[in-house]
């Protein structure tokens, strides 16, 4: 048996190629890009090596194999909401938001397809943390189908949970977010929920909460392991427990911010509106490995902007990023001058279909592209990246037959092979609508070793060179200390 080792793809992106003819690009199997996950069995022939990345085999240059593996972030398309998985260089991995519907569950299966095997065994399918910005459904309703689904839900596990202290209740307006005070002109929520014990009192004595989904939810996550801690990340408090120390790595945490106040500090209301105070108080997150720097800030707002940038006031510089997660799905309820303090070069908006928001606003990409840096600054939308062509042509075709196969499967009178081929058919059809174009299409993908910054989206088609991803290159400019796009046509 050859010795397998796991390697990654090098910088920018390289092939798996059939094994008849290494020259000939007809013979491209795969197209790879930076940090992609290769497995190499045994050694190099020749200046080639023979590898597997997924369900491929075949041959790549030993030039296009790396050793060191590289930040990786997937904000994914998860339609009207947000979601992201980072995986560290160490492979911790960090989720930050679920979606609304399956589409995080899915994209995990599709990806940790083999959790369910060995890999998930070994690391105990523990995902380091789980980031849940603020309540609102489109940002936390995915965990739903993680928490029921049977076979790999049941084997994800998190270490902890954090989330940005505001926990509906019964009660209308802001009473529903807890008690308020106010001090002059500004109005506060007394008492957010900071820690693992406040949060336990809170299931212990607040009415009505297992009736409301939020609270339900993440008292589910508390309840499935003991020993998962779940407390509210803000501004001053330690970030993301227990990350491997990874040099140039680090997660700050810019906000919300807990004010002093009272026993537990408190937060403020932004414009006397349960939403806008909820959208205002999203966890804001930058990372920052070696050069390049990221910003993460669920669905922050005009109030709530304006409030950052005056309580950051004695720091410049502390927003400004290379990439920035657009706030609230591209809506037009931003501070253009939080954007002009970001200046990013890479702006990344989540949005979807089937919503009445008319999001990414056209002003919104408009002033992004405006205010952000190089002379060409990037906009992707995980809407717009995704492919027009869906695997699954006709709903109604597939679901009938499904219903045939299923029929099959409950004949009493079914052979044992016509039995076997119609469970493998099924199987197939739930391999495809796992891998359905959600899953891989509207993903945007950013790799980074802490210099070189790749972002990058899948194609809707191959081109004439097998070419399956859309890729944009960052490197660093000695002139400008900073970073310069690299067009490539």
């Amino acid at each position: 048996m050859p010795e397998k080792s796991v390697c990654f793809c090098a910088y920018p992106s390289a092939f798996i190629y059939n094994p008849a003819d290494l020259s000939d690009e007809k013979n491209r199997a795969k197209h790879l890009f930076w940090g992609d996950t290769v497995v190499r069995e045994g050694g190099p022939q020749n200046g080639w090596v023979r590898v597997s990345s997924r369900d491929v085999s075949g041959w790549m240059r030993e030039s296009d194999v790396q050793s060191d593996p590289l930040l990786d972030i997937i904000f994914l398309d998860v339609g009207q909401g947000d979601s992201c998985l980072v995986v560290t260089p160490a492979d911790e991995k960090i989720i930050v938001d679920a979606g609304k519907e399956d589409n995080l569950l899915r994209y995990l299966r599709w990806r940790y397809k083999n959790y369910e095997t060995a890999e998930m065994r070994a690391m105990g399918g523990r995902i380091k943390a789980l980031v849940i910005s603020h309540p609102d459904d489109d940002h936390y309703g995915g965990l739903r189908g993680i928490l029921d689904d049977p076979k790999f839900g049941s084997l994800i596990d998190f270490e902890a949970v954090y989330h940005n202290g505001l926990f509906p209740r019964a009660g209308s307006g802001l009473d529903s977010l807890g008690a308020r005070t106010k001090v002059g002109a500004i109005g506060y929520i007394e008492k957010p929920i900071v820690t693992h014990a406040d949060l336990d009192d809170f299931c212990a004595h607040a009415a009505g909460w297992q009736s409301l989904e939020y609270p339900s939810l993440v008292h589910r996550l508390r309840m499935k392991n003991p020993a998962t801690t779940v407390r509210m990340i803000h501004h001053g408090a330690p970030g993301i427990a227990n990350l491997t120390a990874v040099p140039g790595l680090s997660v700050t945490v810019l906000g919300p911010v807990l004010e002093p106040g009272g026993s537990r500090g408190r937060l403020r209301t932004f414009s006397g509106s349960v939403p806008m105070t909820k959208n205002g108080h999203s966890v804001v997150l930058r990372i920052h490995y070696g050069s390049v720097s990221i910003l993460l800030g669920g669905d922050l707002n005009i109030p709530s902007e304006k409030f950052l940038l005056d309580f950051y006031k004695d720091k410049p510089g502390i927003f400004r990023s290379d990439v920035l997660k657009a706030y609230h799905h591209g809506s037009g309820d931003f501070a253009e001058e939080f954007i002009e303090a970001v200046c990013p070069y890479v702006s990344i908006i989540s949005s979807g279909d089937n919503e009445s928001y008319s999001h990414p606003r056209a002003d919104t990409m408009g002033f992004l592209g405006k205010a952000g840096r190089g002379r060409r600054p990037l906009i992707f939308s995980t809407e717009l990246a995704r492919s027009s062509r869906d695997i699954v042509k006709n709903p109604f075709v597939l679901k009938k037959e499904f219903a045939d196969l299923k029929a099959t499967l409950h004949r009493a009178d079914v052979g044992a092979r016509e039995r076997d081929k119609a469970e493998t058919r099924l199987a197939e059809l739930e391999n495809k609508l796992i891998n359905r174009s959600v899953s891989v299409y509207g993903a945007v993908n950013l790799r980074t070793d802490g210099r070189n910054l790749l972002m990058c989206q899948k194609k809707e088609a191959p081109n004439r060179q097998r070419e399956e991803w859309d890729i944009y290159l960052l490197e660093p400019d000695a002139t400008t200390g900073g970073l310069r796009f690299i067009p490539r046509n």
